[in-house]
């Protein structure tokens, strides 16, 4: 006996290999309960086991909905997060999100299915007031959406699992959804004025976003032998006379003489082999893509994150000033969404979804958080959801709650984040070396992170030491912390670990898909450490007027990592590069090489041995072309690394 469904969307996705597979369910469905149109639909079934991709899934449909949170719907969430440092099961409330009477509404858009235009939020509408209170599930067997709507309650539409079906076939009814609730939500009309931002490309592939001929100004004539000057255009600052509006033209009638090639190293998905210099031509626009990148950390949405770091890596290693919104869609990693995006900032001066970002009192308490020592954005929802808003929050409501290097965060909290100049960095950076060698002579060292790739200031102080004779190195660490604490430059330990010296400096052998990202694979000897110069020009004159008088000099951050001679190249190259080079620089060695690469050494998948690419005289910037050379990886200078 057939079941009578509530009217039933199916979802297509994750079918594509097995299209009769959703044939056959559409017709044992049926015409009586199988919609065509979601928006006739009070249950959407589909092949999803996490709330993102459900939520994913109807912005691609055009749908805006509050969400209705639900104890089933948070432990799905586990399937979304699973990878995340911070429990998967604690609900997380959108940039975009409008709270109204304890309702978060989050804004769903049309959209492309490209990676690049994932997960984008637009602002989503105030709904008017409600005064009916919706219960968190209503009757779970089918209740028919003309009982709510007589009954003065907005639509719900409920995301399962396909499961709950073919398990509601097996047991004759229908079964709760409890178990299968993915996401739930109440249908609200999408806002007036919403621009679609969903364009539609033919199967040529011919068609590229445009500005209208009519507000395009003249193209500039532009040469490309030589990178295009930092620019900022003064009508920014203007309004633009109307909204900014994207045309569908075809390259093939309308080509663009005046856009310059797109240099061949640009082709590459892999960052680790193209340059990025620390500055280009387009740090006005790529500002304001970092903004909403913040954002999608902080809201732990990982699609979108991945989405936007692709894009401003391509942006960051761009050598020409973009003038147009098809010279963005061109580009690898950009599409729609960031051709959109630059049309708009490009007319306007800003963008709308960053305004609103900065102006997010949510966002703003995140991000406070955020900078806390010791604390990622799980940690900072976390403190969030508690109803904690700044620090003082954090100090009187919850200050035994945290962990000794959350408390030294706050503590140090100014002090952390202010910048370090070269000069303090290099003076830092000498003493440990000094110390070092005061220990046992023959040591070398590089200052990596920010100061290597050639910024002018740094977060902290990354410095890389290693000996040619390995039995210098072995349980080296804790003979330097200790000297350094004697002379009191370091003033507490946050991070320390010797487990490269407790494993006799061998290197481990990996068995191919043991490890996990994130597993502490990497296991050099390191101290992160709480640094203070503890000398000052009026130091004697302070301590002769007042005996227990502070130290003016700001506290901060600083890591120190001991390598092996035989594997330090890597670690140079494992800790000079900004984060998308390293994700990269592992991606491709997996992909391209069948290798495993981290500041370690390299290894094999396929038997987890390692791979000697550093063997032969020369110093420490020898090794680390050598291991360029090894992976196959044309040389790039440290300033040609800037990637996020």
């Amino acid at each position: 006996m057939s079941l009578k469904l509530p009217p039933t969307y199916l979802l297509k996705s994750h079918f594509e290999k097995n299209p009769q597979e959703l044939h056959r369910l559409e017709n044992e469905i049926g015409s009586g309960s199988l919609v065509w149109d979601v928006k006739e639909a009070s249950i959407v079934l589909g092949k999803i086991e996490g709330k993102t991709r459900a939520i994913h899934e109807l912005r691609k449909l055009g749908f805006y909905a509050p969400e209705i949170a639900t104890q089933n719907a948070r432990r799905n969430d586990e399937a979304d997060l699973e990878n995340s440092p911070s429990p998967a099961s604690r609900k997380r409330r959108k940039v975009d999100s409008t709270v109204v009477e304890g309702k978060k509404f989050i804004g769903f858009q049309s959209g492309s299915e490209t990676e690049s235009d994932h997960d984008e939020p637009q602002n989503a509408p105030s709904p008017k007031n409600d005064s009916s209170q919706l219960s968190l599930i209503e009757d779970l067997s089918g209740q028919k959406d003309s009982v709510l709507r007589a009954a003065g309650r907005k639509k719900v539409i409920s995301v399962l699992k396909l499961s709950w079906y073919t398990d509601s076939v097996e047991s004759g009814k229908l079964l709760p959804y409890d178990k299968y609730l993915v996401f739930q939500g109440e249908i609200i009309p999408k806002p007036k004025g919403q621009p679609s931002h969903k364009v539609t490309l033919p199967s040529s592939g011919g068609k590229i976003l445009a500005r209208a001929k009519e507000d395009t100004p003249p193209p500039i004539k532009r040469s490309f032998g030589v990178r295009a000057p930092r620019t900022t255009r003064g009508h920014h600052n203007q309004p633009s006379s109307q909204p900014a509006q994207l045309l569908h033209e075809s390259t093939a009638e309308h080509e663009d003489t005046d856009m310059p090639p797109i240099p061949d190293y640009l082709h590459t998905i892999y960052s680790c082999q193209r340059p990025t210099p620390l500055h280009c031509p387009n740090e006005a626009f790529l500002a304001q893509l970092r903004i909403v990148k913040k954002a999608r950390t902080l809201d732990h949405e990982m699609m979108s994150l991945r989405a936007y770091s692709g894009a401003i890596a391509t942006i960051a290693s761009y050598p020409y000033t973009l003038m147009s919104a098809r010279e963005v869609f061109r580009l690898p990693n950009c599409g729609e969404k960031i051709a959109g995006l630059w049309q708009e900032w490009h007319d306007k001066g800003h963008i709308a979804e960053v305004d609103a970002i900065e102006a997010d009192e949510r966002m703003q308490a995140l991000n406070i958080f955020y900078d806390i020592h010791d604390v990622g954005d799980g940690t900072a929802n976390k403190f969030y959801d508690k109803g904690w808003r700044d620090l003082d929050d954090v100090v009187e409501k919850g200050w035994d709650t945290l962990t000794r290097n959350q408390q030294i965060g706050v503590k140090f909290y100014d002090e952390f984040k202010q910048r370090i100049p070269r000069m303090e960095v290099e003076s830092t950076a000498n003493v440990i070396l000094d110390h070092a060698n005061r220990i046992r002579d023959g040591f070398q060292m590089v200052i990596c992170g920010g100061y290597r790739r050639g910024k002018s200031d740094s977060g902290d102080v990354d410095v890389v030491l290693s000996h040619p004779d390995e039995d210098a190195t072995d349980k080296f660490l804790g003979l330097l912390l200790e000297s350094l604490e004697d002379y009191s430059w370091i003033t507490h330990r946050l991070t320390v670990s010797t487990r490269n010296s407790e494993r006799d400096q061998s290197p481990v052998s990996w068995k191919g898909g043991m490890a996990k990202a994130g597993s502490g694979f990497d296991t050099l000897d390191h101290a992160f450490v709480v640094w203070q110069n503890p000398e000052w020009p009026s130091q004697v004159e302070d301590l002769k007027n007042d005996p227990d008088c502070q130290n003016p000099n700001p506290h901060r951050r600083v890591d120190i990592i001991i390598s092996p001679w035989r594997t330090a190249g890597c670690a140079v190259i494992g800790w000079s590069g900004g984060t998308m080079f390293e994700r990269d620089l592992r991606k491709y060695c997996k992909d391209k090489l069948k290798l495993k690469f981290d500041s370690s050494g390299v290894r094999r998948r396929d038997d987890g041995s390692w791979v000697d690419l550093e063997a032969g005289d020369g110093d420490l910037l020898v090794k680390e072309k050598r291991v360029f050379a090894g992976l196959k990886l044309e040389w790039r200078e440290p300033t040609e690394r800037c990637t996020d």
